[in-house]
């Protein structure tokens, strides 16, 4: 794949997006105060996360934690945007990339309005280090976090945590609303329904909040009375349940959903 090819492919993602003719600047101050919960979180729980603008087709922000960076500084992946993808994803990963993007927004805008700030698509694809040239496989989630009047997309956060994965894929998306869940066919390249998770149970919403204050396994379970094993079962029936693939993740999606 030649650097003509890259540029020509890097701008496709963008392809699927329905344009939105104007945003002024008065609406960016909107995103200021997502920004600003989004920075104390990130320093809580050391949060990997950026966030993309739609309309100007550029990253918006993103953190300082070195995980999604790839070696990188913060600046750097700014100024880079999109392309960042194509300096550090690998070419069979870009493709599954491109795949999902094409099939996330077509499920995106089948949605009724008022629903599409629900949706968050998952996938595991692998990033190369700007040195070393090593490989990293992570998890990523993007969701909305800015909808236009009329229900296009404008601001999405995107989250990155490690994956314990040996391959790319296992993508899907998950209603926050209803905690639906549709799941990528490759070969099909589209979203098809899943089975339903059960919420979250009281004691599971308790053992999370205590989480989010940065508790340690031993410090909740003298807290309940419960063993460390039972809190660890617990642990691990939430991450399955908020589809997360880490305590920072739980906690963060827990809140875009008024569990905590």
């Amino acid at each position: 794949m030649n650097n003509l090819d890259m540029k020509r492919e890097i701008s496709d993602f963008f392809e699927p997006i329905q344009a939105t003719k104007y945003i002024g600047s008065n609406n960016y101050i909107k995103i200021e105060s997502y920004l600003k919960s989004l920075q104390a979180i990130s320093k809580l729980c050391e949060l990997s996360y950026y966030i993309i603008d739609y309309y100007k087709k550029s990253f918006y922000y993103v953190s300082p934690n070195p995980l999604f960076l790839s070696g990188y500084t913060r600046e750097e992946v700014l100024k880079l945007g999109y392309d960042f993808y194509g300096l550090c994803v690998p070419d069979d990963d870009l493709v599954l990339l491109f795949n999902l993007n094409i099939a996330g927004f077509n499920f995106f805008y089948s949605l009724q309005k008022e629903r599409r700030e629900n949706a968050i698509i998952s996938y595991d694809f692998r990033l190369k280090h700007k040195t070393n040239q090593s490989l990293i496989m992570i998890n990523h989630k993007l969701g909305p976090l800015l909808l236009t009047d009329d229900g296009n997309i404008w601001m999405a956060i995107c989250v990155v945590t490690l994956s314990s994965r040996k391959e790319p894929g296992d993508v899907h998306i998950v209603m926050q609303d209803d905690q639906s869940r549709f799941n990528f066919n490759i070969e099909n390249k589209t979203f098809e329904v899943a089975q339903k998770n059960e919420g979250l149970t009281k004691r599971e919403k308790e053992i999370l909040k205590f989480i989010a204050i940065g508790d340690r396994i031993e410090v909740i379970s003298k807290k309940l009375k419960i063993t460390e094993s039972t809190i660890k079962n617990h642990k691990t029936k939430i991450f399955e349940k908020l589809h997360a693939n880490s305590a920072a993740e739980a906690v963060f999606y827990a809140s875009k959903q008024n569990l905590i």
